[in-house]
């Protein structure tokens, strides 16, 4: 009798201990969500702050903090709505107007991300909880902390002269990075990124002198240098351009663009082979990179390699659905294999994403033309012609039957 008491005792602890659980506070979910964090569990946390605000939509705190969870787990348009709701009651809280505007950017979402910045800098000096991780707004590699206080002033500066770039606000973004150079002028990102838009400004003395300041306070600038290189190349110092991209990939072996730069010299040159070793090293740092992927497609072509060349293009389209060369390139190596409809069918699509492709247009006129589809062949033709391209009267004639 005594055994069945205990075991009956048991049972009701358990179930208690289950009812207990089920009641736990929305407060309690969000603790264990931090905690879970803290750990590097973001999927985990996910899943706290989702029932702590299953419980209580109103605690707000969950609203940015799973934010922040869901950006870690690259769910940017959600990560931007819970970003929305908290500054909805708290608009002045600093960490999350730089979470969305920093997202927004991301986004490209640039009239609205330099609407927060613009606040940011205006907010009074407050404490600081969040410390935050310079990444991919600058070029340098190496990571930087910053709060919104402090050295903050020069990142916003920075970013808003990032912001300007985009929209092709030139004079305002020199402007914005002059202030973040003048107050952090130690930071050698802040001299390349106003380099880069005196570049886009036609100011090439000023960018080249920004990109020499750069080395001159970080001498491992990778994209100083490769930059400083890529410009003089532009202005016919071929040689020095390739020697600063030698020096930069030494430095920093782990930079893809440097590789992809001197692949395109060597391509330029006729030096197919070499061309083809750097964009493999360029891909083997950022596959994801569709110019690098299309270009390296167009080296094999000039190798006569057709079955890789299609395979570097077909790479490109799952990269970037949308990109009208990689189906135009794609429906030139198909023409090469004789697999003519299976081109035509590329080239329609180029041309569907770019209606002004008018070499799109003339291919295809070829093929189908090859196919005994005459009529369309004509078409084609005519609005490769119309388009800007010149048509050789011959084949106008021969394909339009004089038309």
């Amino acid at each position: 009798m005594g055994k069945i008491f205990i075991l009956g005792l048991l049972a009701l602890l358990a179930s208690n201990a289950g009812f207990s659980q089920a009641k736990k506070s929305p407060r309690v979910y969000h603790v264990e969500a931090e905690e879970a964090l803290t750990k590097k569990q973001p999927t985990q946390a996910l899943a706290k702050l989702d029932e702590c605000l299953r419980i209580d939509p109103y605690f707000y705190d969950a609203y940015y903090t799973r934010g922040l969870v869901r950006e870690q787990l690259g769910e940017l348009d959600g990560a931007l709505t819970d970003y929305n709701i908290y500054l909805e009651m708290k608009p002045d809280h600093a960490e999350a107007l730089f979470s969305r505007a920093t997202l927004r950017y991301k986004r490209e979402q640039y009239e609205l991300a330099k609407a927060d910045f613009i606040k940011l800098l205006n907010l009074p000096h407050g404490e600081t909880t969040t410390v935050f991780f310079q990444q991919d707004a600058f070029a340098s590699s190496a990571t930087k902390i910053f709060t919104t206080q402090g050295n903050g002033k020069a990142y916003l500066f920075n970013y808003l002269g990032l912001v300007d770039t985009k929209l092709k606000n030139y004079e305002s973004a020199i402007v914005f990075l002059d202030s973040a150079i003048l107050l952090n002028p130690k930071d050698a990102d802040q001299f390349v990124n106003r380099g880069l838009v005196k570049e886009k400004n036609q100011n090439v003395v000023g960018a080249l002198a920004d990109y020499q300041l750069a080395l001159s306070i970080n001498p491992e600038h990778s994209l100083a240098r490769h930059n400083l290189g890529v410009l003089r190349a532009a202005n016919g110092q071929t040689e020095d351009s390739e020697k600063l991209l030698i020096e930069s990939i030494e430095r920093n072996p782990n930079i893809p663009y440097p590789h992809a730069q001197l692949a395109y010299y060597k391509y330029n040159r006729g030096d197919f082979k070499g061309a083809l070793d750097e964009y493999n090293l360029a891909i083997s740092i950022d596959s994801t990179d569709v110019e690098y992927v299309l270009n390296r497609g167009l080296v094999k072509e000039k190798l006569k390699d057709y079955e890789g060349s299609l395979s570097d293009f077909t790479k490109a389209i799952s990269l970037k659905s949308d990109y009208e060369s990689a189906w135009f390139n794609r429906g030139n190596v198909l023409t090469k294999l004789n697999r003519l409809q299976e081109a035509i069918e590329d080239y329609t699509l180029a041309v569907f994403y770019d209606p002004s492709y008018a070499a799109a247009y003339y291919n295809r006129a070829l093929n189908r033309n090859k196919l005994g589809m005459t009529n369309e062949a004509c078409k084609d033709l005519k609005k490769a012609e119309e388009l800007g391209m010149s048509i050789k009267k011959s084949l106008q004639s021969k394909i339009c039957n004089g038309e």
